[in-house]
């Protein structure tokens, strides 16, 4: 009881911190969102042409202070007292054009890789384990276009095909494969990503220790057939907004929240909130509540 106090009382202190900080960072005068993105694609198109370079996928960040109200510790066997409220929490993810005009297609095709891990790395009793490394490769084909729905304009439209798993075996194996499609929507300072995903069919296991078959059968109960993102941008602020529902009578799903803010030319401060369920493949039936801040070095915009 004592460390989840003390683990709550240094979040809030961080968290009005950087709040402060954030609120009286200079600003330009720009909302113009639709320009930053533009910005942002050719700078990628040109960087595109160095081979020794990888571009950014997702945002990629990193918070030293990831506070949970419940952590999921019955799933590897630990008591409650032997996971930290508060751990680390980093993403990496990085994306290559593998060629323009796939096969005549008009489309680009990518490969791409995403890494976020939640580390304990406060818990030295433990010796700060890495509690879980979510890994995800994908390849996916992005088509420009030019075109309006709803009162916005559809700047992009991405098909695409991915694996994710967090690498463990036996009970603690979690894993899925996906196709997806992603449509890009612009209006003013914000962006919209409406992303519907088919889950593959895996095999069911024959017992609970079979290497093969599906390791979490009912995952679409928690993570639902897509998710839908916001991105608003004002002055150099930017916020993002991630919901996700399973639609389904028993309303399982997840809302994410960020905030990020320059702090130099490359970086930028961050907060991020999460609640729900299917933060990491671990805890994709375990609800719980999330805060916490750091870096953020690349942003969406």
């Amino acid at each position: 009881m004592k460390k989840a106090c003390t683990g709550k009382v240094l979040v809030a202190a961080a968290l009005v911190c950087t709040l402060w900080s954030g609120l009286w960072s200079p600003c330009s005068a720009s909302d113009d969102t639709v320009r930053d993105l533009s910005n942002r694609m050719v700078m990628e198109q040109a960087a595109e042409e160095n081979p020794f370079l990888l571009l950014p996928h997702r945002p990629n960040y990193i918070l030293p202070f990831y506070y949970s109200t419940d952590p999921n510790a019955e799933v590897q066997g630990l008591s409650e007292d032997e996971l930290d409220r508060i751990e680390m929490l980093f993403q990496i993810s990085l994306k290559v054009l593998i060629d323009n005009d796939f096969l005549g297609s008009k489309g680009d095709l990518y490969a791409a890789y995403t890494s976020r891990s939640w580390w304990q790395a406060y818990n030295g009793e433990r010796s700060s384990p890495f509690r879980e490394t979510n890994h995800e490769p994908e390849m996916f084909l992005f088509f420009d276009t030019d075109f309006g729905i709803l009162g916005m304009k559809a700047f992009g439209v991405v098909a695409g095909v991915s694996h994710q798993s967090n690498g463990q075996g036996g009970d603690l194996s979690r894993s899925w494969n996906r196709v997806y499609l992603d449509l890009l929507l612009s209006r003013k300072n914000m962006i919209v990503n409406v992303k519907p995903w088919y889950r593959i069919p895996e095999k069911e296991k024959k017992d609970p220790q079979d290497p093969s078959g599906d390791d979490n059968p009912d995952l679409m109960e928690y993570m639902g057939p897509g998710e839908l993102s916001f991105v608003f941008a004002h002055r150099n602020h930017t916020f993002t907004v991630l919901l996700r529902n399973n639609l389904r009578k028993d309303n399982k799903g997840a809302v994410e929240l960020g905030w990020s803010y320059p702090l130099s030319k490359k970086i930028k401060g961050y907060v991020r909130f999460f609640e729900g369920y299917g933060e990491s493949l671990i805890d994709y039936n375990h609800r719980e509540t999330r805060l916490g801040f750091g870096l953020l070095m690349a942003d969406w915009l």
